[in-house]
């Protein structure tokens, strides 16, 4: 069964364009990994310092593998210190045809 979550933050305004860039480098590699099926960053029009995240693995544990991983870990990294105003939080999404 896959595993779909978005995760929605808030840059510092200071680390919009920081934030922005160390995204689009995650996407970038983290669309190439095993296990993931979607991988899609967006950034707020009227808030420009709000991301989402929205992305599909093909299980839990390709999801475990992505934050356990290089690309995600050289990404956390990459951040300054207070880059987030508000740490990206995550929502679980369940596909409807698997509700049953």
């Amino acid at each position: 069964m896959a595993f779909a979550a978005q995760f929605q933050g808030a840059a510092a305004s200071e680390h919009i364009d920081t934030v922005r860039n160390a995204l689009v480098i995650l996407a970038r590699e983290s669309r190439k990994e095993a296990g993931t099926i979607r991988y899609e960053f967006y950034q707020h029009e009227g808030s420009p310092n709000v991301f989402l995240l929205f992305a599909i693995w093909e299980s839990e544990a390709a999801w475990q593998a992505h934050v356990a991983g290089d690309a995600h870990e050289r990404h956390v990294a990459s951040l300054p210190e207070g880059a987030w105003a508000k740490r990206p939080a995550m929502t679980r999404l369940q596909a409807l045809d698997d509700i049953g």
